[in-house]
């Protein structure tokens, strides 16, 4: 029995039943490294118009018996392979036939040029390798998925170098497999598993064949976004991510820290909750109490649906509950201060500070007295981790209670002036706000400033001298502010621009305003060109010292339009003096070199204050670094 002819046949046999396909496969070829090839066409009619290419062929006569399973793997030389790779690739028959009966049962290989360049790397100095190898299949349609996509591969080009610049413009990856893959699961696309090829394309119409692995994660295992609305009792999560785990498994994630997991089928079904302690106290607030009130009640709803749950108790239950009690005392007192509490992060509140938070708010929210005596108003700088509160001591006028309470709370019931000497020596005195009293530097991490009631707490002091000089001045800290800590960007650069505009409202749309408006704009993003033209009249009105400070206002404008040849002109005509006035605004941060001044170094300039006080006290209230509290 001639085994090699059996074999070419039952290739031959089953090619000849692909429409597109037609088999050139001789038995007796004496041709190197390969025994024939297959053409592949566009249509059923074969011709030279149809003819879309030619994939190499090389098959292999093997002798089984019934008992005996074709094995999975197949030997293939360092030498044949690297012929291979010069030949730009081969569909590898292997077929085995029953000498008895003379059945034969074909497997293959497709050595495409990144499948080759990989065997020859993994064997490294061994002569020769075992590749997989798969079951060739009967059915017409799955023939001629993998003889298209060995065509396809066959452009694969491992000497080429692709520069990352020809990918810039890329506009589409296009993987090209042999209509195998499963893609209801996650899968990795390795050399050794798959067959595939990896095709990028350019906008201008270049395609790369490109050798890398691939993991394909179908949307439902990444994870896709609900409209849910997921409860226990207070807590709510509105739009959890549904993802599967597995073909049993679905997991609904309320939250970073909280996730409800369900394997099985309605009857069946159990589940589990994952619970992970985050950092920021707003967070593990709202995911702990969710858990808590699901062990307590054993029910949470879906929309509104109910659903009854069994979560049995942990070892730890008693340690959660204490830590949920200290978390809800902390969080009652961010409420009362108008404290953001996601920005609050728990592991520096561990030991004294947390208890002089916990015995903060039984000063300012359970009665209780302050332990430290006190003999005359003053504020309290108390840590926060990373942030700070701001507080005032200051006593019951009706009970002589001395009483902690919020600087900037809109119901403080204090009044605060600034008082200082003029030329003449006389004694001023102005109303002010809380703003004026915190120092610039610590502005940024100041958690309870009630950026809300802003534009109300200077309304109430405008009628005073200096109130518009104030505002405008918090107006550039609160900049500063947005420059110094990203995570309150927004926060500050609303308020400012706020602030900003009740400003406009008094005083006109005057230079200073509008330069603070744009710079506000850049900050949140690109200027619109109705903003650029308007900064570019301003430009030409200080440029025409149509204007007050009109060199100031001229190279703001420069840095605002990013103009850099005109910026260093402007600078140029600035003093000494000029300079570093010029470069303790906010608006010199948005200029690329602005971060230091002429001679090179870093600024940290605080401009002069006078002294600070509350109305009918002394002038300037003691500062307390955390004190404590019972």
């Amino acid at each position: 029995m001639d085994v090699e002819m059996l074999a070419v046949y039952e290739i031959g046999h089953r090619v000849s039943k692909c429409p597109h396909l037609k088999a050139f496969i001789d038995s007796n070829d004496k041709t190197l490294l390969t025994d024939g090839h297959i053409d592949v066409h566009s249509s059923e009619s074969h011709s030279k118009e149809t003819f879309e290419g030619r994939v190499n062929v090389q098959v292999k006569g093997r002798t089984a018996t019934v008992s005996t399973k074709p094995p999975r793997t197949f030997a293939i030389t360092k030498t044949d392979l690297t012929g291979y790779l010069k030949n730009h690739s081969v569909l590898y028959f292997i077929v085995f036939v029953n000498p008895r009966t003379g059945k034969a049962i074909p497997s293959y290989v497709l050595l495409n040029p990144f499948k080759i360049q990989f065997l020859i790397r993994k064997m490294g100095r061994k002569s020769r390798i075992g590749v997989n190898i798969k079951r060739f299949p009967s059915d017409p349609a799955k023939i001629e998925d993998i003889i298209k996509l060995a065509l396809q591969s066959a452009a694969e080009n491992p000497a080429a170098r692709i520069d990352l610049k020809q990918l810039k413009d890329l506009s589409r990856i296009t993987l090209y497999t042999d209509g195998s893959l499963n893609l209801d699961a996650p899968v990795r696309l390795t050399r050794d598993d798959f067959d595939f090829t990896l095709v990028f394309e350019t906008s201008g119409g270049m395609a790369l064949s490109v050798d890398e692995e691939l993991v394909i994660t179908p949307p439902e295992y990444v994870g896709e976004p609900t409209e849910l609305s997921v409860a226990s009792g207070d807590f709510e999560f509105r739009n959890p991510t549904r993802r599967r785990v597995d073909r049993d498994t679905v997991e609904l994630e309320l939250s970073d820290g909280l996730k409800l997991r369900r394997t099985g089928t309605d009857q069946a079904a159990t589940g589990s909750v994952s619970l992970t302690m985050r950092e920021t106290l707003r967070e593990r607030f709202n995911d702990l109490g969710f858990y808590l009130t699901c062990v307590d009640d054993q029910v949470f709803s879906i929309d509104g649906i109910e659903n009854r749950v069994q979560v049995a108790s942990c070892d730890d239950q008693q340690d959660l509950r204490e830590h949920f009690e200290y978390l809800t005392t902390l969080m009652s007192l961010c409420d009362h201060l108008g404290v953001n509490s996601s920005l609050v992060e728990l592991e520096p509140l561990e030991g004294k500070r947390g208890r002089q938070l916990v015995g903060l708010h039984g000063v300012m929210l359970g009665g209780e007295e302050i332990s430290v005596a006190h003999h005359e108003p003053g504020r309290i700088l108390q840590p926060m981790g990373r942030w700070s509160l701001q507080l005032l001591v200051a006593q019951d006028s009706a009970k002589g209670k001395w009483l902690c309470r919020d600087l900037f709370h809109p119901e403080l019931g204090q009044q605060f002036v600034m008082s200082w000497e003029d030329e003449a020596g006389e004694l001023q005195i102005t109303r002010v706000t809380p703003y004026e009293i915190v120092d610039r530097e610590h502005l940024p991490f100041t958690l309870n400033l009630h950026l809300d009631n802003l534009v109300n707490a200077y309304n109430d002091i405008f009628e005073y001298p200096g109130a518009a000089d104030y505002a405008n001045a918090t107006v550039l800290n609160l900049i500063r502010a947005a420059d110094v800590v990203e995570v309150r960007k927004s926060e500050f650069l609303d308020a400012a621009f706020s602030l900003n505009n009740w400003l406009v409202s008094k005083q006109g749309d005057l230079p200073n305003h509008q330069i603070n408006h744009w710079q506000i704009a850049v900050r949140k993003g690109q200027l619109r060109q109705d903003q650029r033209l308007e900064i570019r009249s301003l430009k030409g009105q200080a440029s025409r010292h149509e204007i007050d400070n009109p060199l100031f206002a001229e190279t703001a404008c420069a840095i605002l339009l990013g103009d850099e040849e005109e910026i260093a002109y402007c600078l140029s005509r600035l003093d000494e003096a000029q300079l570093v006035q010029f470069q303790d605004w906010p608006i010199w941060d948005l200029h690329s070199a602005g971060k230091t001044s002429k001679d090179g170094s870093q600024r940290v300039d605080e401009p002069s204050r006078g002294d600070l006080g509350l109305t009918g006290g002394p002038d300037c209230p003691h500062e307390r670094s955390g004190v404590p509290f019972p």
